[in-house]
């Protein structure tokens, strides 16, 4: 929420507190001249809240008598599903209503959320970061099933917290080949990215900054102690530099027997993903590194394999490997013409 919203939400605060406030106090609390309050309640009265103006010596502003904000009774997963909406709806590029609706409306039911949910959909907001386009339809394309019913929901909620509160946190993890594992993580952020959410933090036991599907996580659980954020910290830049923002076909990764400099020369960050991997053979003695990528065309990973010229293992996909065995042909017939 921007700064205006918030200080509508703290007069009305003020507000309910009991008495009649005059205009000169609450601009002093809130930091604004006495115009602006004027405006605010005015904005309050549009949200359909009865505030009464007193005139004279000792006038100002008050609630109407009796009036009472009740809190709205919905469990976490439910006060989630709404404000997603507002807020898919709000960064969607056809969204149906204006960005100021969107903001009033979740001002509203914030407003109205009991304190611990509230607490918690506020760590949301910050830690949330929408880019690239929504595209309806197309969640079962990439995203996988929940184990739980709400589980997606508290796991959000949670990495949310974590992350504003910076607390390392541990979570089950199924890996992209399929494998079980288990990470201990220090959250920066979550990037909501074509359908999907992404937390991005520091892998402990990597040591090392990393990217993980929320869909793919299960048993999440906070771990003692806090961390210190790195004030650099990007996690829509560290999102987008693995998967990047333009359309791709094919999810592409590779077993690369090299360094990770000579790699990068290659495979940018913007392009892909390098991390260091165990060897495919336990008496390889060979450094080898899991490289990830996204790519419109298999012609141009086999073309940038060829490149690297270095030993490699190509895990997915299936139809890769012929691309590759096609070009390795090419370049023989046209070394013997």
């Amino acid at each position: 929420m921007t700064r205006p919203t918030a200080r509508v939400l703290a007069l009305l605060e003020l507000l309910q507190t009991g008495g009649t406030r005059t205009v000169a106090d609450l601009a002093e609390r809130l930091g604004v001249d006495q115009r602006t309050v004027r405006r605010y309640v005015e904005q309050l009265r549009e949200m359909d809240i009865p505030v009464d103006g007193v005139r004279g010596r000792y006038g100002g502003y008050r609630l109407a008598r009796h009036y009472r904000m009740p809190p709205l009774m919905l469990n976490d997963e439910e006060g989630l599903a709404v404000v997603w909406a507002l807020l898919v709806n709000q960064h969607a590029p056809s969204g149906p209503v204006t960005p100021l609706a969107v903001e009033t409306a979740t001002a509203k039911v914030r407003r109205v959320l009991p304190a611990a949910l509230a607490r918690r959909i506020d760590a949301v907001l910050r830690a949330v970061d929408f880019t690239g386009e929504r595209h309806p339809g197309a969640e079962d394309e990439g995203a996988e099933a929940h184990p739980g019913a709400d589980e997606g929901a508290q796991t959000l909620l949670g990495l949310a917290e974590a992350a504003r509160d910076q607390r390392p946190v541990a979570f089950a993890y199924r890996t992209r080949q399929g494998h079980a594992a288990t990470r201990h993580v220090q959250p920066h952020g979550i990037v909501a990215y074509q359908n999907l959410l992404y937390l991005t933090g520091f892998d402990t036991d990597r040591q090392a900054q990393r990217t993980y599907r929320l869909d793919r996580m299960a048993d999440l659980r906070l771990l003692p102690g806090t961390f210190e954020a790195p004030a650099n910290i990007d996690p829509v830049a560290q999102v987008l530099g693995p998967l990047s923002a333009a359309p791709s076909r094919y999810d592409v990764s590779v077993l690369i027997r090299a360094d990770p400099a000579h790699v990068r020369r290659w495979i940018p960050e913007t392009l892909g993903s390098v991390a260091p991997a165990s060897p495919p053979d336990a008496a390889d003695g060979h450094d080898w590194l899991q490289v990830f990528l996204r790519a419109e065309r298999l012609e141009w990973v086999a073309g940038t394999l060829a490149m690297l010229d270095r030993p490699f293992i190509i895990q997915q996909p299936e139809a890769l490997k012929a691309v590759v065995i096609a070009l390795g042909r090419r370049l023989a017939e046209r070394s013997a013409e």
